[in-house]
């Protein structure tokens, strides 16, 4: 366990080691000629530990990476998104000056025909004079 210390006895030898030591290649020699099987276990832990320490740090700069990708994407498509805001803008004014001229062509064409109905109702009560209107 972290903090903890071990003891071990072998040929009548004690060796006490605490694991919250890092323990420098001279201790591990010492520990090699005294335990062969407790030294190779901590090379071997060295070793695990190294290549778990370079995972890490292949993973963490493979996150940094995909990181500036999705930032620089991000960026991309927040001014794709403002382009398209403007152009719905710009849609929804010509849409509302559209629906104006539309309105007012369709009052036109009421005029138009109120206009024509009133010409089609004078001439039947005055037919002589309907001939000088059209």
């Amino acid at each position: 366990m972290y903090g903890s210390s071990s003891t071990f006895s072998k040929d009548d030898h004690v060796i006490s080691i605490s694991s919250t030591k890092k323990r420098t290649a001279a201790v591990i020699e010492e520990v090699a000629q005294r335990d062969p099987k407790l030294a190779k276990r901590i090379m071997t832990n060295r070793r695990s530990a190294m290549k778990s320490k370079q995972r890490k740090k292949v993973y963490v700069q493979t996150l940094e990476c995909n990181i500036q990708k999705l930032q620089f994407e991000a960026a991309a498509l927040i001014a794709q998104l403002e382009l398209w805001k403007e152009d719905t803008r710009c849609i929804t004014a010509d849409n509302n000056r559209l629906k104006g001229c539309l309105h007012n062509i369709l009052e036109d064409i009421q005029l138009q025909d109120s206009k024509d109905f009133s010409l089609v109702f004078f001439s039947a009560f005055y037919p002589k004079w309907s001939i000088r209107f059209v």
